[in-house]
């Protein structure tokens, strides 16, 4: 998400999506001028590293509905998308801080974590 400064100054938006190749996203931004992402971007991950395989799918189980993609899969599959899940959770928390990314866990108090989000981007747009 830009914030008050830099090239997409006027523009707020959110990139949503975990599988960005930043070796070929860096060399466009800086055509524009843009060096680091963090610069000009507000950078946050997400991830949960903090919960078990079973917790994970659990989750899926209790809470997925119909609008998600994983909804309908057997407890296989699903065990199979938990621990795919897990392990690129814990690679996106060692990736993403080499490009400015703050890394914020919602494995435990969600909700909390996410006020912590929303103070941090407010103190950090001043």
């Amino acid at each position: 998400m830009p914030y008050s400064h830099g090239v997409a100054e006027k523009n707020k938006f959110v990139l949503e999506g975990a599988y960005f190749d930043f070796e070929k996203i860096i060399p466009i931004l800086k055509t524009y001028g843009i060096n680091n992402l963090s610069d000009n971007f507000l950078l946050i991950g997400l991830v949960q590293t903090e919960k078990s395989i079973d917790n994970l799918l659990n989750d899926f189980k209790t809470y997925d509905t119909k609008n998600d993609w994983t909804y309908g899969f057997n407890d296989y599959d699903l065990k199979e998308i938990a621990e795919d899940v897990s392990s690129f959770s814990h690679h996106m928390r060692d990736y993403l801080p080499q490009y400015g990314f703050s890394i914020y866990d919602t494995s435990v108090n969600r909700e909390r974590v996410f006020e912590q989000i929303v103070k941090d981007i407010k103190a950090t747009a001043g």
